[in-house]
């Protein structure tokens, strides 16, 4: 029986017309701007939860958009903001130069 009511009202017009959007409202995706050149985007990540190994439990994922090189980089759970940005002078920018735009999925 409830096999024929579903089937009822997947057919009946005013039933479809009227049915509630029960779908999650999303917000609108915009594609991220295409580098021109290399280390001018790069995107960064981390990797948790791993077994601690030499004092280090995470590993920081630094990626450049345009030839998708990238580093990683063992890390320990108590960097700071400014640990992650002096990795990024140390280990990518001194090297590479500055980048225009780090994006990031604003993780912890």
């Amino acid at each position: 029986m409830l096999e024929n009511i579903k089937q009822y009202v997947a057919g009946y017009e005013r039933c479809q017309a009227t049915k509630p959007n029960r779908q999650p409202k999303r917000n609108n995706l915009y594609p991220n701007k295409i580098p021109r050149g290399p280390w001018e985007i790069i995107s960064i990540d981390l990797i948790e939860l791993l077994p601690e190994s030499l004092e280090y439990d995470r590993i920081l994922v630094i990626v450049d958009r345009f030839s998708k090189m990238a580093h990683y980089i063992s890390i320990n759970m108590n960097i700071t903001v400014q640990g992650v940005a002096k990795v990024l002078w140390d280990r990518v920018f001194k090297n590479v130069g500055i980048s225009q735009k780090v994006i990031s999925d604003q993780g912890p």
